[in-house]
């Protein structure tokens, strides 16, 4: 989080679960999402460390792939992001 500018020691912490693990700390910020300047918006993130044993790792839904027609070709290493026009707001966080 620290490379990204953002302090752990005060962004709010939750633990999650997903990737045959549980309970893992993720601390959460507001950031902007910029996708090489063809959209920027601002997102409600989660950032954990606790998928680094995999390489990589996508959390939650809310915010962006409501947002987003999104697909993955696996044997390409390859995704896609479709984006709308114009851009839908995502609800309101509860």
């Amino acid at each position: 989080m620290q490379s990204l500018g953002l302090d752990p020691l005060i962004a709010p912490i939750e633990l999650t679960a997903g990737v045959g693990k549980r309970g893992l700390p993720t601390y959460f910020a507001d950031i902007v999402v910029n996708m090489q300047n063809a959209v920027e918006f601002p997102l409600y993130a989660g950032f954990t460390s606790g998928l680094d044993h995999v390489g990589r790792g996508l959390l939650g839904q809310i915010g962006f792939f409501d947002r987003f027609n999104v697909g993955f070709r696996l044997c390409d290493k390859t995704c896609y992001i479709e984006i709308p026009d114009p851009l839908p707001v995502p609800p309101a966080a509860v």
